[in-house]
């Protein structure tokens, strides 16, 4: 009886021995599975910082590109320049008929005579000049042009002429007679006719008698006739 019994301790002693080694290959390779389960996840994050790094080389050439663009816009195109003084006609100096003129792209200015011309006792200024076949309208008599003419005593005035300058005719001790032939004169400067001849005669268009009156007795001629036609 006893005998039986330490058989039967034995055979399941060898039994529990058998089932334990039995079940170890299989929890070992649970345990290579777990292990490689959590090795596969750092696997797999391994090439994740090179991803970033090449996403971030990738993005650097685009930013430098865009870093690059970005000057362009700030660059307008250069409006053109308002007229200035380069811009501005050149003024060109010419002498007809002993007159010395100065013209531009639009008009001329008489500026003064030559020394022939200050001994002529009858000067006509016209209405226009010719240049390389271009008319150029005489707009103003300009400052002293002609101061000092001792012997000049008529005076033709072209009907362009707009504006006689200060002292234009100061110092004319013979001018008597000054014909103004146009309507268009606006302004006459202080001491124009001064010291011209006494009782000085102004002949003008009808039209225009009036106006230029007032404009000539500023001009300080001495007992002046004032007669239009």
């Amino acid at each position: 009886m006893f005998q039986r019994k330490l058989k039967y301790i034995f055979a399941a002693g060898v039994l529990t021995a058998f089932l334990a080694a039995a079940a170890m290959p299989s929890g070992a390779t649970e345990e290579k599975a777990a292990a490689a389960v959590t090795v596969t996840p750092a696997v797999t994050t391994t090439p994740r910082p090179t991803s970033t790094a090449s996403a971030s080389v990738s993005a650097s050439p685009s930013a430098s590109a865009s870093a690059s663009a970005a000057p362009s816009p700030s660059v307008s195109p250069t409006q053109e320049p308002p007229m200035s003084v380069m811009n501005a006609p050149v003024q060109q100096k010419i002498t007809k008929k002993g007159l010395i003129y100065e013209y531009t792209g639009t008009h001329a200015n008489l500026i003064g005579c030559t020394k022939a011309a200050q001994s002529k006792t009858a000067i006509r200024i016209p209405a226009k000049i010719c240049v390389q076949d271009i008319y150029y309208d005489v707009k103003m008599i300009d400052f002293e042009a002609f101061r000092g003419c001792r012997k000049l005593k008529n005076v033709t005035v072209g009907r362009y002429v707009t504006r006689i300058q200060y002292g234009a005719f100061q110092g004319c001790r013979k001018l008597g007679k000054v014909t103004f032939q146009g309507r268009k004169l606006n302004e006459v400067g202080d001491d124009a006719f001064r010291s011209t001849a006494s009782g000085i005669r102004f002949v003008m268009p009808r039209s225009v008698r009036t106006k230029y009156k007032k404009l000539l007795k500023t001009s300080g001629p001495k007992r002046a006739v004032y007669k239009g036609i």
